[in-house]
């Protein structure tokens, strides 16, 4: 059984790491997506979501954003 959750800490580490290859990697994954299938606006859209999953999810000062419609937020 493939550990998911295992293998998308080892992916934030390594592009805490480095950075800018993992970046660099996400857009050429983005674009040659966009290329094949087109929808390049939604396409770029889930790369910038990439790159900040990788990075760790909010850039520093950055409220977390609002839970969907009728859930709460996370307690501390």
């Amino acid at each position: 059984m493939v550990d998911f959750g295992k293998m998308a800490d080892q992916a934030k580490d390594w592009a805490g790491e480095n950075p800018e290859k993992a970046d660099s990697y996400v857009d050429k994954g983005a674009d040659a997506v966009g290329q094949r299938f087109g929808h390049e606006e939604q396409v770029d859209q889930a790369g910038e979501k990439a790159k900040e999953f990788l990075h760790g999810g909010q850039q520093e000062g950055q409220a977390p954003p609002p839970p969907p419609p009728g859930e709460e937020p996370p307690r501390p």
